[in-house]
């Protein structure tokens, strides 16, 4: 005992070699809590005790091995999306109301295993969870992070449902609302850092696309109430509006666009309002690399710059798509449009392919009037429609433009580079023009200077969609005529449908002046009448091609629904104000079944056709009452300007119509084009001869005939057209300021507008013209 306790062997700190400079103690002095004397080999207590001293060169953490909390989260979230799978199945089966005891105890089974379920997580200890720094624990009271966890929040469907809800959605819903990069879209669903911000997006595609999904176990898995569509609705709204973002803007993009063609546009317009600051408060409406100029204001930036090219394009989409909104609302409804020139600068969409191979090209910008420059009595022929030159020479593809030169120069801008979309974006914007500035412009027709002034502004708006049709590219002509089953653009298809609608619109008040204007006699209405007639016809006939070469299952625009109600409205003025008709025309009962088709078809497979109110519908049925009101009554006379009041958008109040009329109407039964076969459209437009004979006959047509140039062949590209310019020819000339009439004698307008030059233009876009094809890959735009 005493040489153990020896000075030699005593463990003091002077003499005894020391343990390992990190200063921990041996294992057993920590099991056993005592003061370790550090000494090698053994310690004074391991000596004393015989038992082995053993040292850890690195001290493991205490708690938890790293990686356990992690796996157990995992665990939670796999246990999560299985109980919403469940709640799932429960809620379709009793949806499903089952009638036997053999679905009613497959029902209290699940509804037992989902408590179950539910209680096994809620009992599970959160292990670990006590021992983490408030910082590092994961959110779990975001909802916008985990969106599953709060049972008031509708689940996400597994990844076998999920995956056919989005091919339905990319095929019938994504040709008309462009706004998502489908390729960019399923690279961020498999990327666990991105899928959390689209759980928004998710649901939004589940609401608009679940009645297309053509697979017949999904589209049973995702049968709900519409009570329960309704509140999933409201819900995805609620969580879209907490905050501005492009996911966001995106989510209420999609649904306001579905509430217009479900015919509850009164929910959309409050969307379409926000929409229309959030995108200004994410400066999308501007280009994210062009320099602002604030010398003493620095706008706050929300978004971070785009990471790509593609992303940027994305964004540039989701603008355009409010803009076409806010256009949308604007014309159907004949309020005033909510984003102007002062705030936009944006370059037009590219193709759809170049975007989705996600080859980076660059486009022209596309110009916006400014209300104040655009009001009656000032001249829009040097107003921009591409205000920025992307190369100074005209190479192949491009086209002449009149933006931002002054007379006598030209500039040429490329538009190679843009697609179907953005000539669609571009006759949106006509419609609207018509609307703006010529239709909502304030007009004293009493007054002789006023309404030379208002008859000059018609032929500018009238040159201006005539320049549009001539200059539309030659790559996507293709001889449908002989391609009786080709595939037509969408959005090429409603461009033009949209460029005949704004035909309509402009010739309407001089087809069908009211009695009691002072100046109706002096108007060339016998022209605009026939105009109004060929572009409704022609209406008729893309429509019921376009019917018969898409899918039979695919929808249709909101846009391409008032259109063709436009078109069919026209027809029936034609018909009240013409004597020589004794009945409507055949085309306005094919718009009425392409009315009932389209609406059949927005209902979605599974939609009950016996409850249809959506917005093609209601077009139709206010249409067939509207016939029936002038078949019975000859002194009815359908109000020129009332197509933004005769149908009305709430729920349940009836249409204006309806309320006007003493009789019952049976509704319209829809009938499927696609199964159908629908008369042939004429294939030649009513010629300018009769209309000439016809106008001389009133005594509106000139005695002696101007003597003019021979214009060139209407056709496209077949020569450059600088509006405005002095010493142009052919339609040029129509625009000079010289060209104006004495402001005292409105009748020298009223026989300019006869000119032949002027009534022999090329005002229509017809199949025929075959600009209705584009690049096109499977079933993917």
């Amino acid at each position: 005992m005493e040489d153990e306790n020896g000075p030699d062997s005593s463990g003091s700190p002077d003499n005894a070699p020391r343990g390992p400079e990190v200063g921990h103690a041996c294992n057993s002095c920590r099991k056993r809590k005592l003061r370790c004397s550090r000494e090698l080999p053994a310690c004074q207590h391991c000596r004393k005790s015989a038992s082995e001293c053993t040292y850890e060169t690195k001290r493991a953490k205490p708690g938890m091995k790293a990686g356990a909390l992690d796996n157990i989260h995992r665990r939670l979230d796999v246990l999560e999306r299985s109980l919403g799978r469940q709640q799932a199945t429960i809620d379709s089966l009793a949806s499903g109301v089952p009638q036997n005891e053999q679905d009613s105890n497959v029902h209290n089974i699940l509804s037992a295993l989902a408590t179950t379920l539910q209680g096994f997580s809620k009992s599970l200890p959160p292990t670990g969870a006590q021992n983490e720094p408030p910082s590092k624990r994961r959110r779990l009271d975001n909802g916008n992070q985990a969106p599953y966890l709060s049972s008031h929040d509708p689940p996400l469907p597994d990844d076998t449902i999920l995956s056919h809800v989005l091919e339905a959605y990319f095929i019938f819903v994504h040709p008309w609302t462009p706004v998502i990069h489908e390729a960019r879209f399923r690279r961020r669903l498999v990327d666990d850092g991105d899928r959390d911000s689209l759980h928004l997006i998710i649901h939004s595609m589940v609401l608009v696309a679940h009645g297309y999904v053509e697979d017949q176990e999904t589209s049973t898995a995702l049968g709900k109430e519409p009570k329960q569509w309704e509140e999933i609705r409201d819900w995805i709204v609620s969580q879209a509006m907490k905050q501005p973002s492009v996911e966001n803007l995106q989510v209420l993009v999609i649904i306001a666009s579905s509430d217009i063609g479900n015919g509850q546009a009164s929910q959309a317009w409050p969307l379409v309002g926000s929409l229309s600051r959030m995108v200004e408060y994410l400066q999308l409406t501007v280009e994210h690399d062009e320099p602002v100029h604030h010398l003493f204001s620095q706008p706050y930036k929300l978004l971070p710059p785009p990471k790509d090219w593609t992303e940027a394009e994305e964004r540039r989409r989701v603008f355009w798509s409010i803009f076409a909104l806010d256009r949308f609302c604007s014309v159907s409804m004949g309020w005033n449009t909510s984003l102007t020139a002062d705030d936009v600068r944006r370059r037009l969409p590219c193709d759809g392919i170049t975007w989705r191979k996600e080859n980076p090209v660059v486009t022209p910008y596309f110009g916006i009037w400014d209300k104040s420059a655009g009001r009656i009595g000032n001249p829009i022929a040097f107003l921009p429609t591409h205000p920025v030159s992307v190369r100074p020479t005209q190479e192949e593809g491009e086209t002449p433009s009149d933006a931002g030169t002054s007379p006598g120069g030209a500039t040429t801008v490329d538009m190679s580079t843009v697609g179907a979309y953005a000539y669609c974006i571009e006759a949106t914007e006509s419609l609207s023009r018509v609307t703006t500035y010529f239709l909502q412009q304030k007009v004293n027709l009493n007054d002789q200077k006023e309404f030379g002034a208002w008859l000059t502004r018609f032929k500018e708006l009238d040159l201006r969609l005539v320049h549009w049709k001539m200059l539309l590219p030659q790559k996507w002509t293709v001889n449908v005529t002989q391609q009786a089953l080709s595939r037509m653009d969408p959005n090429l298809t409603l461009a033009h449908i949209t460029h005949n609608a704004s035909m309509i619109l402009l010739h309407q008040p001089i087809a069908f002046p009211l009695p009691e204007w002072p100046f109706k006699s002096r108007m060339p209405s016998v022209c605009s009448m026939d105009t109004c007639q060929s572009a409704a016809v022609e209406v008729a006939s893309i429509t019921n091609h376009y019917l018969k070469s898409s899918l039979p299952t695919s929808p249709l625009s909101s846009q391409l629904a008032f259109c063709v109600f436009i078109a069919a409205r026209a027809l029936l003025l034609y018909w009240q104000h013409s004597e020589a008709e004794q009945d409507v025309t055949t085309e306005f009962w094919v718009l009425i079944q392409c009315l009932d088709a389209m609406a059949t078809r927005w209902a979605g497979t599974n939609g009950p056709v016996s409850a249809l109110r959506n917005l093609p519908a209601k077009y139709s049925t206010t249409l067939t009452q509207l016939h029936r009101r002038c078949s019975q009554d000859r002194s009815f006379k359908i109000n020129i300007a009332g197509y933004t009041t005769e149908v009305t958008h709430t729920p349940d109040e009836p249409d204006l119509a309806s309320r006007n009329m003493n009789m019952h109407v049976l509704p319209l039964q829809p009938v499927v084009i696609a199964n159908t076969s629908l008369p042939n459209m004429p294939s030649q437009r009513i010629q300018s001869s009769p209309m000439q004979a016809r106008a001389i006959e009133n005594g509106l047509a000139p005695s002696q005939p101007f003597a003019t140039q021979q214009i060139p062949t209407l056709t496209p590209n077949t020569f450059s057209l600088n509006m405005g310019i002095a010493d142009s020819n052919g339609v040029a000339n129509m625009l000079r300021s010289t060209f104006t009439p004495d402001s005292d004698d409105p009748m020298a307008i009223s026989q300019m507008l006869l000119d032949q030059q002027f009534t022999d233009l090329d005002r229509v876009i017809s199949y025929n013209d075959g600009l209705f094809g584009a690049e096109y890959e499977g079933q993917r735009w």
